[in-house]
């Protein structure tokens, strides 16, 4: 496939138009010209590297990782040790999130087993009460 339009781009990608053109003003990806009516150009290396992107997204990268990743690719004298040590701190990353949402799940798995559900008013709700916590402190005196 030759040049495409944005349009072409995103149809072959699996993104949409306005995701490129996102893309586009963090310099992850740029059109390789415009038509004579001022539409962007791509070539097929641009396909490889919004997949590239996507692919990168799906594994936890953030757009600031990939743009550094993009940016390590593109430099002759990187080593796979520097991939390698982004890579851990992914993991590390995604190892950190795991407990986190372990403490969310087991504290909403605590509230849930603490409502009694059924028909009773909200206003008696535990769940409701942790969340928006009734003010238990005395009135002050005057």
């Amino acid at each position: 496939m030759g040049n495409m339009t944005i349009g072409q781009l995103a149809k072959e990608s699996g993104v949409r138009t306005d995701t490129i053109r996102y893309y586009e003003t963090l310099k992850l990806v740029e059109p390789v010209g415009r038509t004579s009516a001022g539409y962007r150009l791509y070539d097929t290396d641009s396909i490889e590297r919004v997949s590239f992107i996507k692919r990168a997204k799906s594994l936890g990268f953030t757009l600031s990782d990939i743009s550094a990743l993009l940016e390590l690719k593109s430099t002759q004298s990187a080593t796979c040790q520097e991939m390698l040590d982004r890579t851990e701190a992914k993991i590390k990353e995604a190892k950190d999130n795991v407990r986190h949402l372990k403490h969310i799940h087991d504290a909403l798995e605590k509230l849930a087993s603490a409502c009694p559900g059924g028909d009773i008013p909200l206003s008696e709700c535990p769940i409701l009460d942790h969340l928006y916590p009734k003010n238990k402190a005395k009135e002050p005196k005057s």
